[in-house]
């Protein structure tokens, strides 16, 4: 018999209540590990469940004019990933910019 998320955090809400997994898994019936691994999936659902959404920013990407051309030393980038927000000066390589990004969404 396959039960549900809802029947399963019940069940694990007792485990809460007695403090007794093997003791909840014999009165339902169900294996202990079993019963163990549901009550990890459910806190990782929970954690999933109060994570921010990730926005998408627009990238607008213009035809560089004569004028608008800078030295490599002249350019700034701002990168803010959630509260962090970081402003990068002179040449910045695409790896090293996409390594910064990803470990900045990684902390937050």
């Amino acid at each position: 018999m396959r039960h549900t998320a809802e029947w399963w955090s019940a069940v694990v809400a007792e485990i809460g209540a007695t403090g007794d997994a093997r003791a909840v898994a014999r009165r339902h019936c169900v294996n202990e590990r079993t019963l163990k691994w549901w009550r990890g999936e459910l806190h990782r659902r929970r954690r999933e469940d109060k994570r921010p959404a990730q926005r998408l920013l627009p990238v607008v990407v213009r035809a560089a004019t004569q004028a608008s051309v800078a030295r490599a030393d002249e350019l700034e980038v701002f990168v803010e990933v959630g509260a962090t927000r970081m402003t990068l000066r002179g040449a910045v390589r695409v790896e090293h910019l996409a390594a910064i990004v990803t470990a900045s969404a990684r902390a937050c």
